[in-house]
């Protein structure tokens, strides 16, 4: 039965936290297929001149698609490494990592270029190429950083005081709004479900609940935390005891933590 009922809640969690990262994979795609058209169009580097627009396609496909990756990995690389550092050490740790991924991206190019316009650049433009890549890492790394570090505007009738407002809520990724309901761990990830709907947050479980001491919620399991505001029953699950949210979550209680969660009249 144990087994059983760490399976399900094992299923459970892998469920959360693939619909945030297939969140974030589409966010990233919608951008790709953005740039990737926009090159396209424009034709920069000499492509507009030496390519018809199939053969641009193909090539900006190639070349973005593979930097992209590169780029997006040291990203989360950079923000893991620098996750309790202010934002100028952040900002400067991207820009490195930018110019790094830079040296495997100028091969990603070249290998385009080998592919859609074969003898037009050779080995002596590789500085050329990598001065580009880097340019546009750097570009395009600061703007995503500078949009994901921008805190969200409060929204109409969400329950944030307007004193001491927990920190944790300015991570927040914008579109989900800043009415917490509960957070739950995911690995090296935070996932954060509100009112609006959830996203992941690089941070450690501890240090999320640590920033928002100041809100109205509490612990309730090793891996996830509440607000007192969204608990709208209890229930049962399995034999064990769990909460009933708003948006229909129901959250696991566990053995350690239920004797607070007793005490404050939310079972």
């Amino acid at each position: 039965m144990r087994e059983r009922q760490r399976m399900f809640r094992g299923l459970q969690n892998m469920q959360f936290t693939l619909r945030g990262l297939r969140r974030q994979v589409a966010g990233h795609a919608a951008a790709l297929a953005g740039v990737v058209v926009l090159f396209a169009f424009i034709g920069p580097f000499g492509t507009y001149d030496t390519m018809g627009p199939l053969a641009r396609s193909g090539y900006w496909a190639l070349a973005m698609s593979g930097n992209w990756g590169l780029w997006a990995g040291a990203y989360l690389l950079a923000m893991h490494l620098t996750q309790e550092r202010p934002l100028r050490r952040q900002a400067v740790a991207v820009a490195a990592v930018a110019v790094l991924v830079a040296v495997p991206g100028t091969a990603i190019v070249f290998a385009a270029e080998t592919l859609f316009r074969p003898g037009y650049v050779g080995l002596v433009r590789l500085p050329e190429i990598y001065f580009g890549v880097a340019i546009i890492g750097l570009v395009i790394s600061s703007v995503v950083h500078v949009i994901r570090s921008r805190p969200a505007p409060q929204e109409q009738g969400e329950h944030v005081p307007a004193v001491a407002r927990p920190r944790f809520l300015d991570r927040l990724p914008h579109g989900i709004g800043r009415d917490l309901v509960c957070l739950r761990m995911a690995d090296h990830y935070v996932e954060a479900f509100t009112t609006e709907g959830s996203d992941l947050v690089l941070m450690r479980f501890a240090d999320a609940i640590a920033e928002l001491e100041a809100a109205d919620g509490m612990r309730v399991h090793r891996s996830y935390w509440v607000s007192r505001a969204h608990v709208t029953g209890s229930t049962r699950e399995n034999g064990r005891p769990a909460l009933c949210l708003t948006g229909g979550h129901k959250v696991p209680v566990s053995r350690t933590y239920l004797p607070e969660v007793r005490a404050a009249g939310l079972i």
